[in-house]
């Protein structure tokens, strides 16, 4: 019975997405968007045969996180209705479409369907969209899609007879796909999703960040869209403070020591009358700030668990794509690991600064008075560039 709830699910949210972004049916005279009550929660009626006890009129946390994408943005509910009739024509000429894989062999020898990973559709770039939101609204409603569609992966691998969680489902933004689909389909890759596999399996110890956000630096910030790269090493091994970005800890979450001496630099470097108290970078990212580690997943309790085993060679490429399809990015090395990526830098096309670490151990060795943040929005508006919001929101 439990097995059969967690397809049903998986298939209602894989629905509930399609029908979310795909060109709307015509309908039965209603209400107008103006004359419709606004909840701010995304509702819907219980789907024919529901589980006993299931909510009617509410949608699945995948469906919802879509649903709620324009309030996490910071619309007012008028601003959400507005917006939601000036998107209409771009959803509907970019609905994304659901891949359905080629079926896999099972353990009898017969095939079985693999459950469909989904593929997010391509999008208009922020700025070109008339719909009366800011540029870091509109890719903070694309973040929130991207990430809804790399949940709804998880849910689908965790499906009984699925086949296992493929690392390219997760990638959900569509430009990213592109430029690092080749990079996800070499050996390495291969040899690193099967390591991961062994490490999420039940009874392991657990893995950050949570597998929907391994890849939440990129589909968070689009290739296309990124201004500024932040290099970290690997994420913070300590239960809920690995997010996929760099530096970064969920809403509620004690800020570590490195992001405590970040703010402090900031404070001092942009004159800030006081220093932020919440640690969720989202607002960098969503304004072109590749919040990247070089390692993305990382085991409970042991730094680095997870170097070495093929993340590097992946970053590696994103950097890279970064240095020879792009230009005028600012690149911030802070640290000497991060230091050595310079070497897969074009300086002649791009902007590298460097500093010691902003850890306890190494900022007063340089990283305290380097003046990144000033320096990098200077070199961003010298190119006609909005600078960065450092300040988190």
């Amino acid at each position: 019975m439990a097995s059969s709830a967690v397809l049903k699910d998986a298939k209602r949210a894989k629905k509930t997405i399609e029908s979310f972004f795909a060109p709307k049916q015509q309908q039965k005279p209603g209400p107008s968007l103006d004359e419709q009550p606004f909840s701010g929660v995304a509702t819907r009626a219980a789907p024919a045969g529901a589980e006993p006890g299931q909510a009617a009129g509410r949608m699945s946390p995948e469906a919802a996180a879509l649903g709620d994408a324009g309030a996490a943005a910071g619309m007012s509910p008028r601003a959400q209705r507005a917006a939601a009739r000036k998107r209409k024509m771009e959803i509907d000429a970019d609905a994304p479409s659901v891949a359905a894989p080629a079926p896999v062999e099972d353990a009898a020898g017969g095939t079985a369907e693999p459950a469909n990973v989904p593929e997010a559709a391509s999008a208009p770039p922020a700025e070109a969209v008339d719909d009366g939101l800011t540029p870091a609204q509109r890719a903070q409603i694309a973040a929130n899609r991207n990430r809804a569609l790399a949940r709804l992966a998880v849910t689908q691998a965790s499906a009984p007879g699925a086949p296992p969680l493929a690392l390219a489902s997760l990638l959900t933004e569509p430009s990213w796909q592109e430029v690092l689909g080749p990079q996800l389909a070499t050996p390495g890759m291969r040899s690193l999703e099967a390591f991961l596999r062994g490490e999420w399996a039940p009874g392991k110890k657990p893995v950050f960040p949570p597998r929907d956000a391994v890849f939440q630096a990129f589909n968070a910030c689009p290739f296309d869209r990124v201004r500024v790269v932040i290099l970290g090493q690997d994420p913070y091994h300590g239960p809920g403070q690995a997010m996929g970005l760099s530096f970064s800890v969920p809403p509620g979450c004690a800020l570590p020591p490195s992001l405590l001496n970040i703010y402090k630099e900031a404070q001092t470097d942009l004159g800030w009358a006081d220093r932020p108290t919440k640690g969720d970078l989202t607002s960098w990212s969503v304004q072109g700030v590749l919040l990247l580690n070089t390692c993305l997943t990382v085991r409970q309790g042991e730094a680095n668990s997870h170097s070495k085993r093929g993340w590097e060679a992946f970053t590696d490429a994103a950097i890279r794509a970064l240095s020879q399809k792009r230009a005028g990015i600012v690149f911030l090395l802070w640290g000497n690991p991060a230091q050595a990526k310079a070497a897969l830098i074009d300086t002649s096309k791009h902007h590298v600064l460097r500093s010691a670490h902003p850890s306890p151990l190494s900022a007063s060795r340089g990283f305290f008075g380097c003046r990144h943040f000033s320096q990098a929005n200077a070199l961003l508006e010298k190119q006609g560039l909005t600078p960065i919001e450092w300040r988190p929101t």
